[in-house]
């Protein structure tokens, strides 16, 4: 008899319960109904950078602008570092986040765009040891003593992630939060050859005033391409659509090659992935 005392009590813990799953749902944004929150970075020189005037400018800032446009979406950038910004993604604290690569472990908590365009990953390094470091795999690294800097969170392909990985690659990467930080370390040779996109730190030293200190090796890693990454949290899947049509659409322009030149996405790129 005391049991069923308590029955009310349970029914309404249910409806609540209920209420609170209903309303989570509905908080899930497809169809811009309010101002998206992208994440952009101060210092990814051409892609994203923030002017004097603290504005967010870049080409992959250009891009996005116009696919929110195009899909209807009012927004705002919100510079943060890439480490931070993959938390601030995970738990809805921003909304989108540009120049991502696709992995299983972000899309645990991510959605993910077709491509807009490919990262080339390779290296930079001090001026003049471009022939003066012969590199034909990264165990070439290791055999030569050489150090890599790396911006910490970012993906580099599978090929650095095994390699950086390994008992012996780790004795040779070391992690930086910025990139302007790692072009220090590697004009005090602190590290020998930097990984990322190097028409991207060849932009940055100039911007920072390194002038022609740092050159492009010939050695490449590959091809990634990057996509807008979304918060499950925030983001519905229907407005991932909208925005796929959006990017599809744009990258067959004129103004699209343009803007991207040789790091654009094909017709192909695309087909396997929407």
């Amino acid at each position: 008899m005391t049991a069923w005392r308590f029955l009310p009590c349970l029914v309404l813990m249910l409806v609540l319960f209920a209420g609170e799953m209903q309303a989570s749902q509905a908080e899930l944004i497809g169809n811009c109904s309010r101002p998206l929150v992208i994440r952009a970075s101060e210092t990814y020189s051409p892609f994203s950078m923030k002017d004097k005037n603290g504005v967010a400018v870049g080409i992959d800032n250009v891009f996005i602008a116009k696919i929110m446009k195009l899909v209807g979406c009012e927004y705002r950038f919100e510079f943060l570092p890439w480490k931070r910004s993959l938390y601030a993604i995970e738990h809805g604290d921003i909304d989108v986040l540009p120049s991502a690569s696709f992995t299983k472990e972000r899309a645990e908590y991510g959605l993910f765009s077709v491509p807009y365009r490919n990262d080339v990953i390779g290296f930079v390094v001090r001026n003049g040891d471009a022939g003066r470091i012969p590199l034909g795999s990264l165990e070439d690294v290791i055999s030569q003593d050489l150090v890599i800097g790396q911006v910490r969170g970012a993906y580099r392909g599978e090929a650095f992630e095994t390699f950086a990985e390994s008992p012996e690659g780790a004795r040779h990467v070391i992690d930086v939060s910025v990139a302007p930080h790692g072009l220090q370390l590697l004009l005090a040779n602190r590290v020998d050859l930097l990984l990322g996109i190097p028409a991207a730190y060849i932009a940055q030293a100039k911007n920072q005033g390194y002038g022609h200190t740092v050159e492009e090796h010939p050695f490449l890693l590959g091809k990634e391409p990057v996509r807008l990454m979304f918060s499950k949290k925030n983001i519905a899947p229907e407005l991932v659509r909208k925005i796929n049509d959006a990017i599809i659409a744009e990258t067959q322009t004129a103004q699209y090659r343009a803007l991207y030149g040789v790091q654009g996405v094909g017709i192909e790129d695309l087909a396997d992935n929407h």
